[in-house]
C-alpha cells in the first residue's frame, strides 16, 4: 500500500527526477548538520554549482525552518534521492524568492504562511524568477504552495515526481494580487484533499497578465498527474482574463476526480469558458465526479481543438481519503500509483 501522506512514511519509496546539479556521491555526511535549522544549514554550507548557490543535504537528515529564508536568485536545496530530507516548516517559516528544491520531505502542517512567496514588495521592472520541485512530499499544506502579493514578477513554475496533500480549503497557486507564470509545469505528480476544496486550484483574479509584457503568454501543461477534490463545484481555475489567444492549455494523461464542476474541469482551467482563443491540446485524460465517468461532457469550445482519447472509465483508487491512490483501472495520472 502506497499513501503519500509522508507522515505515513512511505512516501521514501518515490522514484527521483533529478537536474543536473550534483549527484549523490557529492552530499556531506549527516553530522555536519545535527540540530540545524534549515536556514543555519543554508547560511553555513551553500556552494556556487554551475552558477547557482546550491546546499546538499545528507541522505535522511532531519531538519527544521522557522524563519524566512529570502533569496534573490533561485536557491537549490538538493536532497538525496533514495533518502530524502525531511524538513518541517514552523510557523514563522517560509521561502520568499525563487527557489529549487529536490528530493524533500516537508511537513507543512504547523505553516502559518505560503510556503513559496515570490516577493513582498513590487518590483521596479520586471523580475523573472523560477520555482523547481523535484521528487518533494508534502503534507498537511493549509497554506498557498506558490503565493504572490506583488506586482512585476514572471515566473515558471516547474513541478516533477511531486506529492502534495492539500489540508486545508486553500487555492493553491494563488497570484490574485499580481505577477502571473509564464509556464505552469505538473509532471508525474499528484494534488489531492481529503476534504473536497471550494478555492481555485490556481487563481490570478486580479492583479497582472502575461500580456502585460511585451510579447508575453501563458502555458499550463499538465502531464501525467493525479488531482483529487480541488475546487469542487467551482471553476478549477480563476482567471483575471479568461478565454484569450496568449493562453494555452496542454493537459495529457491526467486523472481528475471532483475536480471543477462536473463535467467541465477542463473549461475550468479558462476560467469556465470554451472558446477558440486559446490553444487547446487535451488528450487521454480521465475525468471523473462523484463515482461517474463525466468524460463525454467535456469539451474545449473549439471544433478544431478538440478534447481527445478521453478514457471512460471510473477509477478505482485503493484509500484515497487516507493518501492512497494505487490502481489498475488505467495508465493515467501519476505514474507513482500504477500497480505493475
Amino acid at each position: 500500500m502506497k499513501k503519500f501522506n509522508y507522515l505515513l512514511g512511505a512516501a521514501a519509496m518515490m522514484v527521483a527526477m533529478v537536474f543536473a546539479s550534483c549527484s549523490n556521491d557529492d552530499l556531506p555526511t549527516p553530522g555536519i548538520f545535527n540540530g540545524d535549522d534549515l536556514s543555519t544549514a543554508i547560511a553555513n554550507h551553500t556552494e556556487v554549482v554551475n552558477g547557482v548557490p546550491t546546499v546538499k543535504l545528507p541522505a535522511g537528515v532531519s531538519l527544521t525552518l522557522n524563519e524566512a529564508i529570502v533569496s534573490n536568485a533561485p536557491l537549490a536545496i538538493i536532497g538525496n534521492a533514495a533518502e530524502p530530507a525531511t524538513i518541517k516548516i514552523g510557523k514563522d517559516g517560509k521561502f520568499i524568492g525563487g527557489v529549487r528544491i529536490e528530493n524533500a520531505l516537508i511537513d507543512a502542517s504547523e505553516m502559518t504562511s505560503p510556503l513559496i512567496t515570490l516577493g513582498t514588495a513590487d518590483a521596479p521592472e520586471w523580475t523573472f524568477t523560477s520555482v523547481s520541485l523535484i521528487n518533494v512530499t508534502i503534507g498537511g499544506l493549509k497554506k498557498a504552495l506558490v503565493y504572490s502579493g506583488c506586482k512585476n514578477y514572471d515566473a515558471v513554475l516547474n513541478l516533477e515526481e511531486c506529492r502534495v496533500q492539500v489540508a486545508a480549503d486553500v487555492t493553491v497557486f494563488d497570484f490574485t494580487k499580481g505577477s502571473f507564470p509564464l509556464d505552469f509545469y505538473v509532471k508525474n505528480s499528484s494534488f489531492c484533499a481529503q476534504t473536497a476544496t471550494s478555492k481555485a486550484f490556481y487563481s490570478s483574479q486580479s492583479g497582472q497578465k502575461s500580456t502585460d509584457m511585451e510579447g508575453g503568454s501563458t502555458t499550463f501543461d499538465f502531464e501525467n498527474s493525479t488531482f483529487y477534490n480541488l475546487a469542487k463545484s467551482k471553476n478549477f481555475f480563476s482567471h483575471r482574463q479568461s478565454n484569450q489567444t496568449w493562453l494555452s492549455y496542454i493537459v495529457k494523461d491526467c486523472i481528475f476526480v471532483n475536480c471543477g464542476k462536473t463535467g467541465q474541469t477542463i473549461k475550468g482551467m479558462n476560467g469556465g469558458q470554451g472558446g477558440k482563443n486559446p490553444t487547446w491540446d487535451i488528450s487521454g485524460n480521465v475525468f471523473n465526479f462523484d463515482g461517474a465517468d463525466t468524460s463525454a461532457d467535456e469539451t474545449t469550445g473549439d471544433d478544431d481543438e478538440p478534447i481527445t482519447n478521453s478514457k471512460a472509465v471510473v477509477v478505482n483508487f485503493e484509500d484515497p481519503d487516507n493518501g492512497d491512490f494505487g490502481q489498475s483501472d488505467v495508465k493515467a495520472g501519476d505514474p507513482f500509483w500504477y500497480e505493475e
